[in-house]
């Protein structure tokens, strides 16, 4: 698996998947003008070649997530104070989940999978959001806050995956 996202090793996990995981290097910058929907599958194919050159004869799933809103992408972070306000920008409004998944089999046949899922959060008020942020689990997740996790209390409206 190329990825370092720990809720994907947990859903690997459940499903008794046996993975090597493999931590990528690229940059995420997005493109001038990029889509998410082209960020996503740009930096998850990108993450799948890293992977594929090192294992050859492996199975790659490689993965990128990006919340979007507001013409706004909302990345992984490990600062307090833009978690912060990510989630005050977040709250109360709709924003979009973005992962890319890539596929590559040992015969390096290359497939994509998009999936999108629009949410609402409810207001939140300075002391929710910072007694969110001390749960720590907004590390390393894009939009700053986890879907599966304490964050899922803050859903008002969820369509998609």
């Amino acid at each position: 698996m190329s990825s370092s996202s720990k809720a994907r090793r947990i859903l690997l996990d459940r499903f008794k998947i046996i993975y090597e995981i493999f931590s990528p290097d690229v940059n995420e910058t997005p493109l001038k003008n990029e889509r998410p929907d082209s960020l996503v599958k740009r930096l998850s194919l990108m993450k799948a070649n890293q992977a594929k050159l090192k294992h050859k004869k492996s199975f790659i799933l490689a993965a990128d997530t990006i919340v979007y809103a507001r013409k706004k992408f909302f990345f992984k972070t490990e600062d307090f104070n833009v978690a912060f306000n990510n989630i005050k920008l977040l709250s109360g409004g709709r924003h979009t989940i973005y992962t890319g998944l890539t596929f590559i089999n040992p015969k390096e046949e290359i497939k994509f999978y998009l999936s999108k899922t629009r949410i609402k959060l409810k207001k939140l008020n300075d002391e929710e959001i910072k007694q969110y942020l001390a749960l720590k689990e907004w590390k390393n997740v894009a939009g700053s806050y986890a879907v599966q996790g304490y964050g899922s209390s803050f859903i008002n409206f969820i369509s998609g995956s």
